[in-house]
């Protein structure tokens, strides 16, 4: 049974959901999200915002098994997200891509990048990760007015 890497989609209410907040998620075989990978900024005091103005540019992975939705935001179980199937392969294939987009989140929440509600977000994260993870992301995603950043390349140290 195959496992997917998926692009997700999230219209941003405060913005009359307009621009969309771009995420990855892995599904299992029956489409239940397993983790998921969201850039953002990092709030004083440790938490999370997809949507911050200022802040330090990061990403996180939420482990769907073990729930802090403060720290590590769930989007893909939002009612309102959109997702399109970047992946399907067996498991062992997803495991070694997502590795793959976990280190280069890594490098990213390392990277002293400030968080830019045009350039540097989390449509460039996303972006960014799965490019980490040698997938192509559908130009629809990309677009300047639904996905500011998407198309950035963030310069992170090797």
């Amino acid at each position: 049974m195959n496992h997917r890497i998926m692009l997700g989609s999230y219209p941003i209410p405060r913005f009359a959901g307009i621009p969309n907040h771009n995420f990855l998620v892995w599904t299992d075989y029956d489409g239940t999200p397993l983790f998921e990978i969201n850039g953002g900024a990092v709030n004083p005091d440790g938490t999370f915002n997809y949507a911050a103005i200022f802040g330090r540019l990061t990403a996180v992975e939420t482990d769907y098994s073990k729930r802090d939705p403060v720290r590590f935001p769930e989007f893909h179980i939002r009612p309102t997200s959109r997702s399109t199937v970047l992946l399907e392969a067996p498991r062992d294939e997803i495991a070694m891509r997502w590795a793959a987009g976990i280190e280069l989140a890594g490098r990213i929440s390392i990277s002293g990048l400030r968080y830019s509600i045009l350039t540097r977000n989390s449509n460039s994260v996303a972006t960014a990760v799965a490019h980490g993870m040698e997938l192509a992301l559908p130009s629809a995603s990309l677009g300047l007015l639904r996905a500011p950043g998407a198309r950035r390349r963030l310069a992170l140290a090797s």
